[in-house]
């Protein structure tokens, strides 16, 4: 009876405590209800910082792999671009043997020969002028790039069977790295892994690189050389003319009527003379006459610092010779809208006894050599018509043949006297030794664009060709 007892007091008490429908529910119960869903909720909450956390390390690691690519690329484009300028030095190089070898031009000796035997040739009937020499431009006529590179260092190896059964081929770059099976380390041991991972190494040969380069080539002494305006004598009385002339062109006239930057407006000579005083050694600015062939700057009364007082910040005259382009920029006058015009028509880099270029192809720079040709005590009102200065530049463009081929200066002024124009006594009486015009150059800039990938680098050399390949008077990395 006792455990029978026992067993309905308990089954008692559990209908007491179990909740009564529509009861209110007891502490227990309510704790027990509010703990659903956090384990849900948990999961949640970690899964999301999971995702957070896996997708900042994917992203990490894709930008840390770009830009090891992108390290790579730039270390292989700023290769590409020394190979352009050293590509290019050599092909100067060539080019001075070249000038050094005189090459007469053969429709001139069949113009001579037929004069000769009482007959004219179809050249002679065509009454145009015949250069007696060619002066070839190998920097015009060759394209400096990594294909002309591949060209040059073709990749040829050993003979290796050929898979296709038709005997032996030439070993191709990315054919494997044979490896010797009995290759062993220095302790003894067989190679293992360093003996598979050089099984997977590529042959690559001299011109199986990866990306590619241009360079292009541009004579300097083709320009107007501004450190000629401190040589004293006819060269400085010409250069300054010519670079009045140029300055003083109706095509730029409106340069000169609006301030710069520090509202400060200067003129054609106020620029010259700036130029002239930035780079001599006296601290006296200079007047300039036109008209005076053996002394065209004197010293005149008045500190050449005293434009540069007005510049906020005020600073001096360096007095001493530009050591690059950019510089012009510091210099009285010179401003954007001026460097926009002329950046391209003047240079610092020539030696200051460089002579003006005849063979370029700008024809401002052409009419300004034509002028320098002509005689300054006999001026002809003619090279003032800009239709008689175009008509004159087409005769010569006609002498030349191609582009590629230059000419002397005494075929030059052979088609500027034929024209009618007075030949400065000076050069006509002495060609070879001018001090006026030049036919031959020795500074040359080099430019490399190198492209690996998306990354392009850019290096800018000038050189001054001498015994090897060139002197280098001026380098930029961009």
């Amino acid at each position: 009876m006792a455990p029978s007892f026992f067993r309905q007091v308990s089954r008692r008490r559990r209908q007491a405590q179990a909740p009564i429908p529509g009861a209110p529910a007891t502490k227990a119960v309510r704790r027990d209800k509010r703990s659903r869903g956090v384990a849900l909720i948990i999961a949640i909450v970690s899964i999301a910082l999971l995702t957070v956390v896996a997708t900042e390390f994917a992203y990490n690691s894709r930008v840390d792999l770009q830009l090891a690519a992108n390290q790579r690329d730039e270390v292989r484009a700023y290769y590409m671009a020394r190979s352009g300028i050293a590509l290019g030095r050599l092909l100067m190089r060539f080019q001075k043997q070249v000038d050094q070898t005189p090459i007469p031009n053969p429709m001139a000796m069949l113009g001579q020969l037929g004069a000769a035997l009482g007959g004219q040739t179809p050249a002679a009937g065509g009454q145009a002028f015949q250069p007696q020499s060619l002066n070839i431009q190998l920097w015009k006529l060759a394209r400096v790039d990594c294909h002309m590179l591949k060209g040059l260092v073709k990749s040829e190896g050993a003979q290796v069977e050929d898979d296709s059964g038709g005997g032996t081929r030439s070993r191709l770059e990315n054919d494997p790295v044979e490896v010797d099976p009995n290759f062993q380390m220095e302790d003894g041991e067989e190679g293992g892994a360093a003996m598979q991972m050089a099984s997977q190494m590529q042959r690559r040969s001299f011109g199986g690189f990866e990306g590619c380069f241009l360079a292009t080539i541009s004579d300097e002494e083709e320009k107007l050389n501004v450190m000629r305006l401190n040589t004293g004598g006819a060269e400085a009385q010409a250069t300054a003319a010519r670079m009045m002339d140029m300055l003083g062109d109706k095509r730029f006239e409106f340069l000169w009527q609006q301030d710069d930057a520090n509202h400060v407006r200067s003129t054609p000579q106020d620029t010259v003379i700036a130029l002239k005083d930035w780079a001599d050694e006296d601290p006296t600015q200079s007047a300039f006459n036109r008209q005076d062939p053996t002394n065209p700057f004197v010293a005149g009364f008045a500190d050449e610092g005293s434009p540069y007082s007005r510049y906020e910040p005020r600073y001096e005259v360096k007095n001493a010779r530009f050591d690059s382009l950019d510089e012009l920029y510091r210099v009285h006058g010179v401003n954007d809208r001026f460097m926009a015009a002329f950046r391209d028509r003047l240079t610092v880099y020539p030696d200051i006894n460089s002579k003006p270029n005849i063979n370029t192809d700008d024809p401002i720079m052409l009419g300004l050599a034509i002028m320098s040709a002509a005689d300054p005590n006999r001026p002809d009102p003619r090279l003032t018509d800009p239709v008689f200065l175009n008509e004159l530049i087409s005769r010569i463009r006609a002498a030349r043949m191609f582009s590629f081929f230059g000419m002397s200066v005494q075929d030059f002024v052979g088609v500027v006297e034929q024209a009618g124009i007075a030949v400065n006594p000076a050069i006509k009486g002495n060609v070879a030794q001018n001090r006026y015009l030049g036919d031959k150059s020795k500074t040359f800039t080099i430019k490399s664009v190198g492209e690996a990938g998306s990354v392009q680098k850019t290096l800018t050399a000038v050189i001054r060709l001498d015994d090897g390949l060139g002197k280098l008077v001026y380098y930029r990395e961009e």
